[in-house]
């Protein structure tokens, strides 16, 4: 080995230069595919994944203003509070049976069948019936609508 270093000292000047020059790229490019390549690889990476991030917040984002302009009404405080005797007569109906409780009522009545349907646009229209629930069943002419309403604090 100490040979070959005389050697290549005492040789001509440009086999140094070549030598030296081919030793130092291949450093370099060893350096190169050890070092930065995998960085490398490493931030393209990241910069995909960041790009994904910032496009599923976008979404998020466009989804909440979605839902910000789809909010719910307020109700008005002009609607009318549920009176039973209101409520049969706009139904031209009859009152069988009426068992309120203390955050909850039953309300049994006989109404024309093409009445029904408005009956629950005008159950929709109070402002103290939080939820409601039914049972329709056929009783000659008429609909027997056993109808039970959960009431909400009155604001």
């Amino acid at each position: 080995m100490p040979w070959l270093i005389e050697r290549w000292f005492s040789g001509a000047h440009w086999v140094r230069v070549v030598t030296f020059t081919t030793l130092s790229s291949m450093v370099i490019l060893a350096v190169w595919l050890l070092l930065v390549v995998p960085q490398h690889s490493q931030i393209q990476q990241l910069r995909a994944n960041s790009m994904k991030a910032s496009q599923q917040l976008a979404l998020l984002r466009h989804k909440i203003r979605q839902l910000a302009a789809h909010e719910q009404p307020v109700m008005s405080s002009n609607s009318p509070v549920f009176s039973v005797v209101e409520f049969v007569r706009q139904a031209d109906g009859q009152l069988v049976k009426w068992q309120p409780e203390e955050r909850s009522a039953v309300l049994t009545m006989l109404v024309p069948w093409e009445k029904l349907p408005g009956l629950f646009i005008w159950l929709a229209e109070y402002r103290v019936v939080a939820d409601h629930s039914f049972t329709i069943t056929a009783q000659g002419e008429l609909l027997n609508l056993v109808l039970g309403m959960e009431f909400a604090d009155d604001p």
